[in-house]
């Protein structure tokens, strides 16, 4: 029994098996498109060609047939076949057969005309009813195929005998079949599912043609045309010939007779850019324009551009119609500046469509001289060794404007030099330019002119690279110098490696341990901080303080954000404390997730909440913060900004290539007021825990005491700047805002509670810790204060006294 399954179910399986081979054997043929011209409704036209190819040798079979249908709007007047392969069901055994089928509206008739190698070419002609079969093609060979035209819009091919003789060469299908003459009447655009005209095949299924549609042409409902133009020609102030201009209909017949209301009505016109005038033009009409179908004539424009219309006597017909244009062209007057001349194709004639249907380049209009340009502007970083540059063009205005001898000198400015000599490549006509030599110390490089031109010359530089300081300029530019020729062209913007701030402050000239803000300093890019210098060391950040200032004691430094890592051990002070040196022990690998800057932080009381900022990912390094920043300065040093110098083999790569004062970066640090007179001492001490305050000799009673939260000591606002001189009208609080505004002479300080910053004329300045009330008093430590009000502040341990001087 199970024997018996296993027999049944591998019959089935090989009945599926040859039923699907049979299958795929059905839709043996493949049926394409020979061309597919445009043709517009309302007129008579030849479609495109149709192939019908067998794959399968012999797998069409007598008694198989396909019916061809065109679309309702279109109607067959002439169709023809062709058989012409030698190894097809009918060999050519000379010079094949063709058979045209002609449709009238009540009859249609066959017309073959066939060679015989006896009688040479026999023509035979048959006519019948629609719905008659004719035969369409027999050979010697037994081949039959008939026809059965049942409209104007649909045939029927049948294979009622196939070859006797199946030698290879006559063992395939293929048939050639032409829609010469159609009728394509009028039809609306709303009515049409496509503007694609296709020919639709319909086989039975057990036939070996294949079902289908293929598209032979397309419908054009509103005929129109277009121009194109040949590459510009170079033109002078002297004017000349400009490129050939082809006009093309869509269809026949779409250019409408203008002939009656030349030039006013139905224009067609080609407009000329402003500054020249048509010269000479020559009309060549092809395709279904005769050759005394257009004329022309040029007028001048009420904008003053000279238009060349044209005067369509007769319309295209049979074939969409072209006219191509030759012409020339004159300049008003000399220019100094080069400039394309451009044509532009418009009018009111219905086959042109509107305003400015096209715009054509056809020529350039050249002007003696010689022109720098930018062909790419690339990315660096500055402090970088090696770093590729973007391309740039060379260019002659006119032929022999670069004569033989002539040197060009390409310079880069202060804080780059040239690694890598720029490759130059000659982009159009036979000048020769040549590497002379390199100046200024690798910043100028200078070429020279071997070979004068016969034809325009353009060359190109490119794939060159440089070596960059810190403090290169942000559009890294080319100063291009020759005589006649001074131009420049950026190749490169650059970006530092990191962007460093500082938070300011005030300090005086003659006093010690002054307090100033933070430092941050930023990598703008992974691993801008390096490890390692050139020669495998520990490379360093080195932050150095101008003449006259140096560090009180060794800051605070560490990475705030990122994967950066220092040598903590090795910081140090160097140069008689004036330079910070800070080692790098690992780069960072990883991108840092950004914040924006905080926009209405709440305040830090009941009620109320915290409104945080939205985080941005930037493509951006490690973060670096130098805190608890405290300066001495000399009674010698300068009033003005404290600038600090940022440097180090941890920053650049080519310190050996550039001297110091170009590989560093530069941020103030502080500002440096007049120098402290001597008379000036202790103005307040501050007690903790002691509701007084000393001013002098004079002992003053406050209603909150000093305190120390956190290691950090608190004293009240209001009396740190009565202590400081000021007035009670130049301490403003405003307790809707819970903020605290004092005015000191042209600085205004603002202070608010529960915000960790504090303003400086607006500008917002980082604070650890935010202010707070007590006993109705706003409570800061006091550093933050005299910071702010650029007064001196300092801590006596023992005494557990503030001193403000």
């Amino acid at each position: 029994m199970k024997r018996l399954r296993l027999v049944l179910l591998l019959f089935v399986v090989a009945c599926a098996l040859v039923l699907a081979s049979a299958g795929g054997a059905l839709a043996a043929t493949t049926n394409s498109a020979l061309w597919c011209p445009k043709v517009s409704p309302d007129t008579t036209a030849q479609l495109g060609g149709l192939y019908i190819s067998e794959s399968n040798a012999m797998s069409i079979k007598q008694g198989d047939s396909v019916t061809l249908t065109l679309p309702s709007f279109v109607e067959l007047q002439k169709m023809s076949f062709k058989f012409v392969d030698s190894s097809s069901y009918f060999p050519s055994k000379a010079g094949g057969c063709s058979i045209q089928v002609i449709f009238n509206p009540d009859l249609y008739s066959v017309q073959a005309t066939v060679y015989d190698n006896s009688n040479g070419y026999q023509s035979n002609t048959q006519s019948g009813s629609y719905g008659d079969e004719k035969i369409l093609f027999s050979d010697n060979n037994g081949s039959e195929l008939w026809i059965q035209a049942t409209s104007r819009q649909s045939v029927t091919l049948k294979l009622k005998a196939v070859p006797r003789d199946q030698l290879p060469k006559y063992k395939y299908f293929r048939t050639f079949i032409y829609f010469d003459q159609v009728n394509i009447k009028p039809v609306a655009p709303e009515d049409l599912d496509s503007s694609d005209i296709k020919v639709t095949l319909d086989a039975p299924s057990t036939s070996g043609f294949s079902s289908g549609s293929v598209t032979i042409g397309t419908l054009v409902t509103a005929g129109g045309s277009t121009i194109t133009a040949a590459s510009p020609a170079s033109i002078t102030d002297a004017g000349g010939s400009i490129a050939d201009i082809t006009l093309k209909e869509d269809v026949p017949g779409a250019l409408k007779n203008n002939a009656d209301v030349f030039p006013q009505g139905n224009t067609v016109k080609l407009v000329l850019s402003p500054g020249f005038t048509w010269d000479t033009v020559t009309l060549i009409p092809q395709g279904g324009f005769g050759s005394d179908s257009v004329a022309y004539d040029v007028y001048s424009g009420k904008d003053g551009c000279s238009a060349l219309y044209l005067k369509i006597n007769q319309e295209s017909s049979g074939s969409p119609g072209q006219i191509i244009i030759k012409a020339s062209v004159k300049a008003n007057e000399p220019y100094t500046t080069a400039r394309d001349v451009k044509v532009t194709y418009s009018g009111t004639n219905p086959g042109v469509g509107g305003e400015k249907i096209a715009e054509v380049t056809v020529a350039k209009y050249l002007v003696s001289g010689v022109s720098v340009a930018a062909r790419s502007t690339l990315d660096v970083v500055a402090g970088r060794a090696g770093q590729q540059v973007g391309n740039f063009t060379i260019a002659e205005g006119m032929p022999g404007d670069l004569p033989q001898g002539r040197l060009i000198s390409l310079t880069l400015p202060e804080g780059a030099k040239w690694r890598q000599k720029p490759t130059v490549s000659r982009e159009a006509g036979d000048g020769v330019l040549e590497y002379y030599d390199t100046r200024d110390d690798g910043r100028t490089l200078v070429y020279k002119v071997t070979t004068a031109s016969k034809s325009r010359t353009s060359f190109c530089f490119k794939n060159a690279t440089v070596d960059l300081a810190l403090n290169v300029p942000e559009e890294l530019a080319v100063t291009v110098k020759g005589p006649g020729l001074d131009g420049t062209v950026t190749v490169a913007h650059v970006q530092a490696p990191v962007a460093v701030s500082a938070a300011g402050g005030t300090v005086r000239a003659g006093a010690q341990e002054q307090a100033v803000g933070a430092l941050t300093i930023k990598e703008n890019l992974l691993g801008a901080l390096r490890a390692r210098d050139a020669a495998g060391n520990r490379a360093v950040l080195k932050l150095t303080l101008p003449s006259g200032v140096r560090f009180t004691r060794v800051p605070t430094v560490q990475v705030s954000a990122g994967d950066l890592e220092l040598d903590g051990s090795g910081i140090k002070l160097e140069d008689k404390d004036r330079t910070l040196v800070i080692p790098v022990k690992l780069s960072s690998a990883t991108p840092v997730e950004q914040q924006l800057p905080e926009t209405g932080q709440g305040e830090e009381s009941a009620g109320e909440s915290e409104s945080s900022s939205e985080a941005v990912a930037q493509e951006a390094g490690s973060t670096v913060t130098v805190q608890d920043i405290s300066l001495t300065v000399d009674r010698t040093a300068p009033e003005g900004d404290i600038t600090l110098e940022v440097s180090g083999s941890a920053l650049t790569e080519t310190a050996d290539l550039f001297s110091s004062s170009d590989n560093q970066l530069t941020c103030v640090l502080a500002r440096c007021l007049t120098p402290a007179p001597v008379s000036i001492k202790a103005g307040a001490v501050f007690t903790i825990g002691s509701n007084k305050y000393r001013t002098g000799d004079e002992e003053k009673e406050m209603d909150v005491a000093p305190y120390v939260k956190n290691g950090r000591t608190f004293a009240p606002v209001r009396y740190l700047a009565l202590a400081a001189g000021l007035k009670e009208e130049n301490i403003l609080w405003d307790a809707k805002n819970r903020t605290v505004t004092i005015l000191a002479g042209k600085r205004v300080v603002q202070f608010k509670v529960g915000q960790k910053s504090y303003l400086i004329q607006g500008v917002p300045i980082s604070m650890d810790v935010a202010p707070e009330i007590v006993n109705g008093r706003l409570m800061l430590p006091y550093r933050f204060v005299a910071q702010a009000l650029g007064l001196q502040a300092r801590w006596l341990a023992d005494s557990r006294q503030v001193v403000i001087s």
